[in-house]
């Protein structure tokens, strides 16, 4: 549940919870709750009568108003470092290095595949202009030559695909 207590309630469950169970080996019918509740009870009403609550205000108040007289100057500080060029900002961008090497791999396998479909197009139209030159089972040689080199990568960037598990 995302549960977070501060430090002084953790500690005052635990005493609460360690003296429950020490009264019940001294007395069976001991109820810790019994026990607290008048000391609970004159604790809330000293602490929250119009007299508590006025002067815990005031100190409220005091504090702000030092931090509200304080304020112009710090601003005053703030804005002469900004004119004389002393302030950096900076930027931690977390989790980009992993973006970056996966962007990186896709971008790869992209290239390498326009490679391979421009072997190909171009084995192609060599394979079906070129009436002259060196022949092998009646296509040119040129167009056989680019049909294995795009083929050889072709295949690489597949096996590359395939080995990473993300086809």
């Amino acid at each position: 549940m995302n549960l977070q207590l501060p430090t002084r309630y953790v500690m005052l469950d635990k005493t609460i919870a360690t003296l429950g169970a020490v009264g019940v080996e001294l007395y069976e019918d001991f109820n810790v709750f019994e026990v607290a509740t008048p000391f609970a009870r004159s604790l809330m009403h000293s602490r929250l009568t119009p007299f508590s609550l006025a002067r815990q205000g005031r100190r409220e108040l005091t504090r702000l108003g030092a931090i509200a007289a304080e304020f112009p100057y710090q601003l005053h500080d703030v804005m002469e470092e900004l004119r004389d060029g002393e302030i950096e900002v900076g930027f931690v961008h977390k989790g980009l290095d992993e973006f970056m090497v996966r962007l990186n791999t896709a971008l790869n396998r992209l290239v390498v595949a326009l490679v391979v479909v421009g072997g190909l197009i171009g084995s192609s139209l060599i394979g079906i202009f070129a009436k002259q030159g060196p022949h092998f089972l009646g296509v040119n040689i040129l167009s056989v030559i680019g049909f294995a080199a795009s083929g050889l990568l072709g295949a690489w960037l597949l096996v590359g695909v395939i080995r990473s598990g993300r086809l």
